[in-house]
């Protein structure tokens, strides 16, 4: 026999029949889910906008919680700083205006010390919120991602060899 006779060695198979279909159809339908898992990471690894928490609990002014974050080139909130919160209570408790009594943009910054606030208008939580990914810890969210599909990887290698 030759070895490129493919259909004279698989003619024992029978023909492309009703249940070739029908196993082909289920076996392609129970792929479908590994591409949900896939490409969740998209949307649960995703980070919204965000900025300095300021606590409720520090008891200024809304002018001047307004005022405590400063804007960044394009006019946004920045995402990792915030003016010195002893300052901005001080110019508070003395009844100062921001912009009026104050230049805001000569106070100092500090990086978040009371966690951040975050957009829900997309999300409500995603790994990001949850654990504050960002500014300095922003490194860990694509690395979120990089170990997921690591445990993918193994987990098909481990499962294709225990199911042979």
């Amino acid at each position: 026999m030759d070895s490129l006779d493919y259909d004279g060695s698989t003619a024992f198979l029978g023909d492309w029949g009703p249940f070739q279909r029908t196993v082909f159809t289920l076996l392609c339908l129970s792929i479908i889910p590994n591409g949900f898992s896939g490409i969740s990471m998209v949307f649960i690894g995703d980070t919204p906008a965000h900025h300095c928490l300021i606590p409720a609990a520090l008891n200024i002014t809304d002018e001047w919680r307004n005022a405590s974050i400063p804007l960044d080139e394009d006019s946004q909130l920045t995402k990792c700083s915030r003016h010195r919160v002893d300052i901005v209570k001080n110019y508070s408790d003395r009844g100062l205006l921001p912009w009026v009594d104050v230049n805001v943009s000569s106070i100092p910054r500090e990086a978040c010390m009371d966690g951040w606030e975050y957009d829900k208008e997309t999300y409500i939580s995603t790994i990001v919120t949850e654990w504050d990914l960002v500014c300095s810890d922003d490194w860990r969210a694509p690395l979120t991602t990089s170990l997921f599909f690591c445990g993918v990887l193994t987990g098909s290698v481990i499962s294709g060899q225990i199911s042979d």
